[in-house]
């Protein structure tokens, strides 16, 4: 390391923070097995979570490592933190916020929801499919409201055709915002009897920011696969989010049976540029194993977040009946199912919702979770909101000896990737705390420039 680490001025009796970082090439991996812990264990993959209880999991633990070598004066610590998307949601007491009631004389099943935020962040868009043919329309509400929408008088902003393959039935619009007036929207054709291509994906464009549309090209977007591929019956309804330097795609797809009967699953697919895709190769990435016999067992659109290295995905569940599920992935391939089974479900009899919840969309405000959904019949909108009930709380102290001694720092709560000046050993302190589902904790490092 070099130098006399101690007699380095801006140190004190804590620890100063600098501006977030970028690359490094200096790091030292805490391992979850050499330090102590008190309520927490290692699991199967390797991550720190609480420790099981009678009643789910201990309220709340922490680990302590051992004091490492620090990387180098300068450093940060990185970690990915999972578990801590609410697993409850509280519905509106004013459901349902949106509907057939509230749109032009157009739309009769407001269904299929989109919520786009606006460039100046200040109001939401949302996008709905009537039902009977009528098109694509689109709301608006403040961000300070999310539940108070009024139609758009443009609506609706794209209308079906009955002369290509759409078959004259326009469903579950998707809008991505690439620029500030260029928006992308993925539409499903559901095709009709004797003409179109069913369940087929395509793909209109806004020049103006989502105002008016038009259509790219005569085909669909994405193609259906052939006989027995996992999409040979379906390729729609996509969620799209930019990874890296790379768009991708988690679309609802079906595989058909000898017996007539359908696979509904989750599909992967990426692209450079939104508009040309390559599906994964092992699709399908999220379904049912459809080993039961059941006679519906459907997974479809899906809602997906990636923050901090995890990918969150809310989805559509159907055996028989839609529930809204949650699944976590690191790669979004594999995912890993929450044990809380849904994580919203239907209202108490009679309601609007009283038999089934389904397409959930999502959007986070100052660190609550804000999910609108459709209900009974797929065509009328209702809100509800969750909030943190886990989290991860990461600490940090430096000192000259190897082992902590009065002449160490305090314990100081860091921030993921904020630097931090150390001396010459450092030691981390994770905290985790549950209401409901255990946090999970990996790939703890401590990172710096040499």
């Amino acid at each position: 390391m070099g130098g006399d680490r101690g007699a380095r001025g801006g140190f004190g009796g804590g620890l100063s923070t600098h501006s977030t970082p970028g690359g490094y090439d200096r790091a030292v991996q805490i391992e979850p097995g050499r330090g102590r812990w008190s309520d927490l264990e290692i699991d199967g993959r390797g991550r720190l979570r609480l420790a099981p209880s009678g009643t789910g999991y201990a309220g709340r633990g922490r680990f302590e490592s051992a004091p490492y070598r620090s990387p180098a004066e300068r450093a940060w610590l990185d970690w990915i933190e999972q578990w801590t998307a609410p697993q409850r949601f509280v519905k509106h007491r004013a459901n349902p916020i949106y509907g057939p009631a509230d749109s032009g004389p157009w739309d009769s099943w407001t269904n299929g929801v989109s919520i786009v935020p606006g460039a100046d962040g200040s109001r939401y868009r949302m996008y709905y499919a009537g039902r009977k043919g009528e098109g694509i329309g689109f709301a608006e509400a403040p961000v300070g409201d999310p539940v108070t929408w009024r139609e758009h008088p443009a609506s609706p902003v794209l209308r079906p055709r009955a002369d290509n393959w759409e078959g004259n039935l326009l469903n579950q619009p998707r809008v991505v915002p690439l620029t500030e007036e260029r928006w992308l929207m993925y539409y499903t054709g559901w095709g009709a009897p004797g003409a179109g291509t069913s369940w087929a994906l395509g793909l209109a464009e806004s020049r103006d920011g989502g105002l008016t549309w038009a259509r790219c090209g005569e085909d669909p977007i994405l193609e259906r696969g052939g006989p027995g591929a996992p999409d040979e019956g379906a390729a729609v309804v996509p969620s799209i989010i930019c990874v890296g330097d790379e768009w991708w795609m988690w679309y609802t797809a079906a595989r058909i049976h000898p017996d007539g009967h359908q696979n509904i699953h989750l599909c992967l697919a990426t692209s450079p540029d939104c508009v040309h895709w390559r599906k994964h190769e092992g699709n399908p990435v999220l379904g049912d194993d459809f080993t039961d016999g059941a006679q519906r067992s459907v997974t479809s659109r899906c809602f997906v977040r990636h923050e901090a290295g995890v990918f969150q995905m809310w989805y559509s569940f159907a055996k028989p009946d839609y529930r809204i599920r949650y699944a976590e992935s690191l790669d979004g391939i594999e995912w890993e199912r929450s044990p809380v089974d849904p994580v919203l479900g239907p209202s108490p009899g009679p309601a609007w919702d009283d038999a089934m919840v389904e397409y959930p969309e999502i959007q986070v405000v100052d660190g609550v979770y804000r999910l609108w959904y459709c209900g009974n019949g797929f065509g009328t909108v209702g809100y509800a909101e969750g909030r943190a009930e886990s989290g991860v709380e990461v600490w940090l102290r430096s000192g000259e000896q190897a082992q902590p001694d009065g002449g160490w720092s305090g314990w100081r709560r860091v921030r993921r990737r904020r630097s931090v000046d150390l001396r010459r050993y450092v030691q981390v302190r994770v905290e985790m705390w549950s209401e409901h589902v255990s946090p999970a904790v990996s790939a703890l490092t401590v990172c710096g420039r040499g």
